[in-house]
């Protein structure tokens, strides 16, 4: 590395950030400084804190097991907020882009050093570093010189876990070099983030702790020993031990603990293993960097990419075939005719390609996640009548739907300019609806009948009230769907590229969604006539063993069927009259 280069590279970040600050304003450049004071004083007091604690509260009389305890409840918080800092800004930052050096002789590893250094300014790493300094210099004035390899140890610990950030948040640029992709991995990564939240409530549901209270219980000798605590200390204590063996983040832990008693193996592991894991990944990111930044990750060919062929001594373009979205456009759906089922398919396959739209549609899923780890969390403690049970399923189905009303009822919005291709089709208007509603469908459809037995599972049904649903909900759904045309058609609006919500709606379209969801329930409630028949003759005694709910059910399944065909068609009638109006608003940019 050139020194020269380093220092060239650390006096042009200088500059740019001393740019950054001018450019914010005063007003903004005062809020930064005010909050970094706030971040230097926190600081201090932890630092005095630690200082204070490892002065005073742990002498040479206390077992080295207690200073491991303690970096292991200290690195758990920091890993926590180091994480949470990271899920702020999954993707890497450069503060030097290398793409601007790749045509200058210089050297290329210095400004991957100082993009590495200036990734390391946080509010976390600050407070477990003020307070790790803090406990080694109260630990060395009260356990003596033996705990000065806690120094090394944390400096290999920090370059462990900042390497290897740096590399996994380089890996996730060269992922979100495309576009599409970039906005898939930031719709997943909140997926994942919202499902980790439910893991207590997971866990709830299992009850490890009631099968062992029940199992001590059942025998005295095994509740005599889960009672004798220096035991269950043991246990914890070797459970620790494992932990911190086996994952890299407990090594300092271990290692201040050998230190303490003079064990020299171990504590040369801590400083020697995360030294070599953090130049590892420092290695493989820097090599990752530089192959982004040479085209390596965009300029590969696709499927559907142009390619050059040679035809009669002159060069020609030729178009490769993609595999899966020509294969899934080429199916025909049963009973449909040629032009809806190619609209259908279209519709699905740019509903599972946008990744707003992909994540308004797993709305679902994740409400299901969240209220069903709570349903099976109280299953078995509530006895519930059998009359309220298909209530109870009707409401999660509704839920459904309403959670899928930002795609539904706006069914052009996300089209954009797309919306250009059925204006200028000569198909019905009427099957480009239908096509829009087929193709929510099979989503809808699947996520209904997992709330459905989701309910089964926690509050069991009768086996023709259960069967029951499917017709209910094709219903529901069918009625749902004429309600979303008629708000798409009067009420359009459009939806950003890379945004979930609409693109400065006015008054008048924010009043005609709330209408929406609040009409929706009473249209969605004339589905329950079959329930209450069946509960009116239930209650007369004239039932006998004839399942009325399902059978009514499907008849009113199949009026709501014809009702749908026939009301379609003056739907599209209407579309085709407003097409105009709403090609102008969903391709319109707002300012």
């Amino acid at each position: 590395m050139n020194r020269q280069h380093l220092l060239a590279f650390l006096w042009l970040r200088w500059r740019l950030r001393l740019n950054q600050l001018k450019r914010g304003g005063l007003v903004n450049t005062m809020l930064l400084i005010l909050l970094a004071a706030a971040a230097v004083v926190s600081a201090a007091v932890l630092f005095v804190a630690f200082l204070a604690v490892g002065l005073f509260v742990l002498d040479s009389a206390d077992p080295p097991s207690t200073l491991m305890y303690l970096l292991d409840g200290v690195v758990v918080v920091f890993l926590f907020l180091w994480i949470t800092g990271l899920l702020t800004e999954l993707q890497r930052f450069e503060a030097l882009s290398l793409e601007k050096f790749l045509h200058l002789p210089v050297s290329l590893s210095s400004a991957f050093v100082v993009n590495y250094l200036s990734s390391l300014p946080s509010v976390s790493l600050l407070w477990f570093l003020s307070a790790t300094l803090g406990l080694t210099l109260g630990l060395l004035m009260s356990w003596g010189w033996a705990l000065l390899w806690l120094l090394p140890m944390l400096a290999a610990f920090v370059l462990m876990v900042t390497a290897l950030t740096y590399q996994f948040q380089g890996w996730l640029a060269t992922l979100m070099a495309n576009p599409r992709r970039r906005r898939s991995i930031i719709v997943v990564a909140t997926m994942v983030i919202i499902l980790l939240s439910q893991t207590p409530n997971l866990v709830n549901i299992l009850h490890p702790w009631q099968s062992r209270t029940r199992q001590a219980e059942a025998n005295p000798a095994h509740h005599a020993r889960f009672d004798n605590d220096e035991e269950q200390s043991q246990q914890a204590e070797q459970m620790i031990r494992l932990i911190n063996l086996l994952l890299p983040p407990g090594w300092l832990p271990a290692g201040v603990e050998a230190a303490a008693q003079g064990r020299a193996w171990p504590v040369a592991l801590a400083i020697l293993g995360p030294t070599l894991i953090g130049m590892a990944s420092l290695c493989r990111a820097y090599r990752t960097t530089l192959r982004l930044y040479t085209g390596h990750y965009t300029s590969g060919q696709t499927a559907g990419a142009p390619t050059r062929g040679v035809r009669n001594g002159a060069p020609v373009r030729t178009l490769q075939a993609g595999r899966g979205s020509v294969g899934l456009l080429e199916r025909k759906l049963p009973g449909l005719s040629e032009q809806t089922s190619a609209m259908t398919l279209a519709v699905f396959r740019s509903l599972l390609r946008a990744p707003e739209a992909k994540m308004l549609l797993l709305t679902p899923l994740l409400l299901l996640v969240i209220f069903g780890s709570g349903f099976l969390a109280t299953a078995g403690r509530t006895d519930l009548p059998e009359a309220v049970r298909p209530l109870i399923a009707f409401g999660t189905m509704i839920m459904v739907l309403f959670s899928m009303s930002g795609v539904l009822g706006n069914q052009f919005g996300f089209d954009r300019d797309g919306f250009r291709v059925f204006v200028l089709s000569p198909a019905r208007r009427c099957d480009i609806l239908l096509a829009k509603n087929l193709a929510v469908a099979p989503i809808a459809l699947v996520l209904g009948a997992a709330a459905a037995v989701l309910v089964q599972i926690v509050y069991p049904m009768r086996v023709d009230q259960f069967l029951a649903l499917a017709p209910r909900f094709v219903s529901m759904y069918l009625l749902y769907c004429l309600a979303a045309n008629t708000l798409s058609i009067f009420s359009p609006m459009r939806i950003a590229p890379n945004a979930f919500q609409p693109a400065r709606p006015g008054a008048v379209a924010i009043f005609l969604q709330i209408l929406f969801l609040f009409l929706c329930p009473a249209v969605a409630a004339l589905t329950l006539l079959p329930l209450g028949i069946e509960g009116i003759v239930e209650a007369m005694n004239w039932r006998h063993g004839v399942p009325l709910d399902l059978l009514l059910s499907l008849g009113e399944c199949a009026v709501i069927v014809c009702m749908y065909g026939l009301l379609l068609r003056w739907q599209g009638d209407w579309l085709q009259r407003r097409e105009q109006r709403i090609l102008q608003i969903v391709t319109t940019r707002a300012d």
